[in-house]
């Protein structure tokens, strides 16, 4: 199983990132894994430490998140995993494309 970094960002936003964080901390495979992470290389992002395993509950906690906000702007999730150079860049857009993006994690995480 792999390990990695996710990386939530919210275009012009700052607020929204601790809503998120706070939704995300609700499931308890992420609670202890959730930050924000201000002026951070990727901006302020809510940064989560990630496995294969524990991606289908990122991905589906947040686009649960994204299906109940308000906003409009720009949702991004970066993942990094342990060790490499690669990272995996996915605009989250509607909310209704969670076991695509899932598929791209869990196969990024996945690779040798």
């Amino acid at each position: 199983m792999t390990a990695g970094i996710a990386a939530i960002t919210v275009a012009g936003s700052g607020g929204e990132l601790h809503q998120l964080a706070s939704w995300l901390r609700t499931e308890d495979e992420l609670r202890d894994r959730v930050r924000v992470a201000e002026r951070s290389v990727a901006g302020d992002a809510v940064v989560v430490m990630v496995s294969s395993r524990s991606a289908g509950t990122l991905c589906r906690s947040l686009f649960g998140w994204l299906r109940k906000r308000r906003g409009d702007e720009a949702v991004s999730l970066k993942v990094k995993r342990s060790g490499a150079v690669e990272e995996l860049d996915v605009d989250c857009g509607s909310g209704s494309d969670v076991d695509e993006v899932l598929e791209s994690v869990r196969g990024f995480l996945d690779q040798d």
